[in-house]
């Protein structure tokens, strides 16, 4: 254990040359005097430098006698260093970390002139030989019973005299494990911080003081402690009011006692102490009689003794009831009462004396509640110092629970009658009752309060059976769940409780054995399981000890940490067309795994779609899911519907799922063939009566706006006119033949009624009209020929010149027609419907077409709605169509129209198209060679077609062939409808191809479906001074 340092030079010299040596010792304190540290001599290493002789010869001495020599000393000859007393390191350095001692020795030889210093360190090293000491072993602290849970008293912490940080305190802790407090011990900086915190609620009556014991323990290989003791005292509060022996008293008072006798003594406890237990009697105030009470009676405020005051009378109440009020001195003070009730009798007997005594040691001795029924428990004593009859006493005891037992001229044994029960009644009042046999008889009783000890004969019990708990799904560790609590019946050790879970409710739950406090131990899921259920025992500490049950009924409360979910992803519902406003389209169906609110499922429009007027989504949800139109549908207006509804629930905060809804809006025949040829103003169509068997004279044009199949397909017949059978149809094509020859002096008209169905068998709609069919003779002779060309030429001009004045007025109403819409566009893009007004003032004689209501002569306008935005334009090819000058009346009611069209910008467009019907009815009498007839005919006149047909081209014809079309041409988009709400970009081009009978025809575009609020309707004109009107096209 020694180390040495020496530095030297050596020299060459007959003599050695001294060198500094240092040698460094260690040495445990306490050791024994004369406790070997160290020999110098080896540890110097002297012996290197010097011949044996001289190292045998070296002799040892301190330097400085004042150095070392009172705790040390050294061998002269050998060099082993010795303690020369107990050294304490404590004593010597304290509590400083070093403890060294240092001094010098001396070697030098007898022999030579050789002198050694040595430098000596001793290191003195700490043992743990000191126990941690508390200030006081003994510590007195108070606190008062009333006391919250979780109050604190502080301690003072232990101090150890080791001054090696390894043998000082290292921990504390509480020895006492059976009361209400818990100790605990925070290191700081310099030490420790100890505390008792209270942990349950503390009854000074029930135990007014505590001994804790708490132990300081330190850091040493063999550890040492150190005891305190804290004396706790529970101070007392004024919890506890006074109690009597019993609530009424019954004493009899003979008439003739003197003034001071003593009538009763009262004796109430109070259960608390000091001036909380010092209890004062008094009269109650306010009973009846107070003041007669009062003449008579006086009762001491300290004793309870209630004595004569005054001497009775003879007209004195035989009957008393005096109430005694017994309050005790705390701060407010506590009050409780007890009756007297004191009866006076005559005089001339002398009532028993009775006295009771208790067998246990002292009149406080308790007597067990396990005790057998039989068992002796008190000896009651009876005189009567009269004689006779008056002398003679029989007693009986006032009390279920004992039975009184003559013992032969010794007086009365009191024994247990039945099972006492201290949990019932911790004291029994004892009343033996005595009385002479006078006239009248005399009797006296006497009260004894018999004290009930406990035993552990009860389990603790749980205030519940069943407590009904509840804790949030997605909980954390350690979140409380309830406390439960139980009580015992017994007193004592045997009702001291803790509560422990069983095996099977640790898993998911915890307990503080002390409060009852359970808190979670298992983070709960309400959609795995909503509910569980769990035991908690509560265990005494009685010897044997006994344990209650309850049972926990834990609700796991739900958390909204589920979405709605749709039954499918996609909903399709499908409905029947013109059903009404308010029409149940479908439900929609979905679930939450949550509960309560957050189960609850709302339906709504998604954002995207929520504010889109009727007219884009017909549809409102209500919060049920059930879907319903909010107006009528229309298939040829739209036929499938989708959106986005979304499932709301009412929790927080409320999540949401989204779905998509498709509609399909199925067909209805609910539209009437529309027949577009003949027209109301072109009804006439000529044919030479020799031309061949089978000769297509014209065909019929009509069209079903409904859906492709039944409801559009279309059958034509002939339901009147027909009568010789000189016409046939063609069933599907709509081709009008010539069936057979006719002869004819004059030209023949046969007006036919033409009907046009559709193929719906059960809801067929049908559609009629005329068409006049004229046989004409051969053309006339050349003179005729002549005559009427120099007039067909005058005709030709007035047209021509008619025809461009026409055309730049149309031009410039369609441009600005076009100026307005683009202003439109730019400001809203809204949806302005653009109503076709059919009622439009009609120039000359023509007047309002008759508005029937008539669904086959509808015709909806062309209107923008809020899809895909297009431009719309009409583009007429003016020189393919040949227009000519008829009749001065013509002219006459074309300068009408033109008067008309500054008026009204509607029956501008009217009156144009009425007029080039008109004209293309000059053509085709020219073509004829006829000026008065205005008979359309299949005749060629070598200037083109014939027949000019303002009709759609829908016809499910297989007999047309390649003939001049006036063709709808349609610029939209990629996957638009075929007709709809809005043609956008349509230009009317006639088209001609030379056929072999030199027929010209007009196919116009089948005109869209429209909105209700759109509607135009057509009528036939059943004057035929009116077939010149012409309805008029917006």
């Amino acid at each position: 254990m020694a180390a040495l340092l020496c530095m030297c030079l050596f020299l060459v010299a007959v003599f050695p040359v001294s060198c500094e040596i240092i040698v460094t010792m260690t040495l445990r304190e306490e050791k024994p005097v004369s406790t070997l540290v160290g020999n110098i001599a080896s540890l110097s290493d002297l012996q290197r430098n010097m011949t044996p002789e001289t190292f045998q010869s070296l002799r040892y001495s301190f330097l400085d006698q004042t150095k070392g020599e009172d705790l040390f000393r050294v061998d002269n000859e050998a060099g082993d260093l010795f303690t020369n007393a107990v050294i304490d390191r404590e004593n010597e350095c304290g509590f400083n970390q070093d403890c060294t001692f240092q001094f010098d020795i001396a070697a030098h030889s007898s022999i030579n002139s050789r002198f050694e210093i040595i430098s000596v360190r001793v290191i003195l090293l700490d043992i743990n030989d000191h126990s941690p000491m508390f200030p006081s072993p003994v510590v007195n602290k108070s606190l008062s019973e009333s006391a919250v849970i979780g109050s604190t008293i502080q301690v003072d912490e232990a101090s150890d005299l080791d001054s090696s940080p390894q043998n000082g305190i290292k921990s504390y802790s509480m020895l006492t494990t059976d009361s209400p407090f818990s100790f605990s011990a925070s290191k700081v900086s310099d030490g420790f911080t100890l505390q008792l915190t209270l942990n349950s609620a503390i009854n000074r009556e029930e135990r007014d003081n505590y001994e804790l014991k708490i132990i300081a323990v330190d850091g040493g290989s063999t550890p040492r402690t150190g005891t305190l003791t804290i004396k706790i005292e529970v101070t007392d509060e004024n919890d506890n009011a006074p109690q009597f022996d019993r609530q009424v008293y019954d004493v009899s008072l003979r008439e003739d006692r003197d003034v001071g006798f003593q009538v009763i003594q009262l004796s109430a406890t109070d259960a608390d102490i000091k001036q909380n237990g010092q209890i004062t009697y008094k009269f109650n105030p306010r009973q009846s009689f107070i003041a007669e009470i009062g003449q008579y009676f006086a009762i001491n405020e300290t004793t309870g003794k209630i004595n004569l005051k005054n001497k009775l009378s003879q007209n004195t109440r035989k009957n008393y009831n005096i109430t005694v009020d017994a309050s005790d001195l705390g701060q407010p003070p506590k009050v409780s009462q007890c009756v007297v009730r004191v009866s006076i009798i005559d005089v001339g007997n002398n009532s028993p004396l009775v006295r009771i005594t208790l067998l246990s040691t002292g009149n406080t001795g308790a007597v067990s509640e396990t005790s057998s029924v039989g068992t002796v428990i008190a000896h009651v004593t009876v005189e009567d110092t009269d004689s006779g009859s008056n002398g003679i006493v029989t007693c009986k005891i006032l009390s279920e629970e004992f039975q009184l037992q003559t013992v032969l001229n010794k007086g009365y044994i009191v024994v247990i009658n039945k099972s006492l029960d201290r949990e019932i009644s911790d004291k029994y009042n004892l009343t033996v009752e005595c009385s002479d046999e006078g006239a009248p008889p005399l009797s006296t009783s006497s009260t004894l309060v018999v004290p009930i000890s406990d035993e552990n004969d009860n389990a603790p019990e749980f205030y519940k059976n069943i407590y009904q708990a509840s804790i949030r799904e997605n909980n954390a560790f350690g979140d409380g769940i309830t406390q439960v609590l139980a009580r015992d019946q017994d007193i004592g050790k045997n009702a001291e409780i803790r509560y422990v879970l069983p095996p099977d409710s640790k898993e998911k739950l915890a307990i503080n054995e002390e409060t009852g406090v359970i808190t979670a131990n298992y983070r709960f899921d309400r959609e795995s399981m909503s509910s569980y259920f769990f035991h908690v025992l509560a265990v005494d500490k009685g010897s044997p000890s006994m344990t209650g049950t309850a049972t926990i009924q834990l609700t796991v409360v739900d958390e909204n940490d589920n979405k709605p979910t749709f039954s499918v992803p996609v909903f399709q519902f499908f409905v029947m067309e013109n059903m009404g406003p308010q029409l149940k389209v479908g439900s929609l169906s979905a679930s939450d795994l949550d509960e309560g609110d957050n189960q609850k499922i709302l339906f709504d429009f998604h954002p995207n779609f929520k504010n889109l007027p009727s007219s884009q989504l017909p549809f409102e949800v209500l919060p049920s899911g059930i879907i319903s139109t909010k107006r009528d549908l229309d298939r040829e207006d739209r036929s499938k519907y989708s959106f986005d509804l979304v499932a709301v629930d009412q929790g927080t905060p409320r999540l949401t799922s989204t779905c998509r809804v498709v509609v399909y809006v199925a067909d209805q025949n609910d539209n009437k063939p529309f027949i577009t040829f003949p027209l109301f103003s072109n009804q006439t169509v000529s044919v030479s009566y020799q031309a061949n068997v089978g000769t297509v004279i014209t065909q019929i044009r009509a069209y079903d706006l409904d859906e492709t199949g039944p409801n559009s397909q279309l059958r034509y017949s002939i339901s009147a006119g027909n009568e010789k059978d000189i016409f046939s149809i063609g069933e599907t094509s709509g081709n009008i033949y010539l069936k057979r020859t006719y002869e004819i002096t004059e030209n023949t008209p046969f007006k036919l009624r033409i009907n046009v169905s559709d193929m719906n068998v059960s809801h067929m709609k049908s559609s009629f009209r005329d068409l006049t069919l004229v046989l004409t003779l051969p053309t006339a002779s050349p003179q005729a020929l002549e005559d009427g060309g120099t007039k067909n030429i005058i005709i030709t001009i007035a047209v021509v010149a008619l025809t461009i004045i026409l055309s730049a007025v149309i031009i410039t109403v369609i441009i600005i027609l076009r100026r307005n819409d683009q202003k439109l566009l730019k400001s809203k893009r809204s949806d302005d419907i653009v109503k076709t007004m059919y009622d439009a003032a009609i120039p000359g004689d023509c007047s309002s077409p008759n508005m029937e209501k008539n669904p086959s002569d509808m015709v909806t306008s062309i209107v923008d709605t809020p899809r895909k935005k297009k431009e719309v334009s009409f583009t007429f090819d003016l020189e393919s169509i040949q227009l000519f000058q008829g009749s001065q009346t013509n002219q006459e009611k074309r300068e009408e129209i033109s008067n008309s069209k500054q008026n009204n910008m509607k029956a501008l467009n009217s009156s144009l198209l009425n007029n080039l019907g008109r004209l293309h009815n000059q053509q085709h009498h020219l073509d004829n060679m006829s000026d008065s007839s205005g008979e359309i005919t299949a005749s060629d006149s070598g200037r083109g077609g014939s027949d000019l047909d303002l009709s759609l081209h829908l016809s499910k014809s297989d007999e047309r062939q390649n003939r001049g079309e006036f063709k709808l041409k349609m610029n939209s988009d990629k996957g638009a409808r075929p007709y709809g709400n809005q043609y956008e970009n349509i230009n009317y081009v006639n088209t001609h191809h030379t056929k072999n009978n030199n027929q010209r025809e007009a196919i116009p575009a089948r005109p869209p479906r429209g909105r209700s609020d759109n509607k135009v309707y057509l009528s036939e004109e059943s004057s035929s001074s009116k077939t010149d009107c012409f309805p008029s096209y917006v």
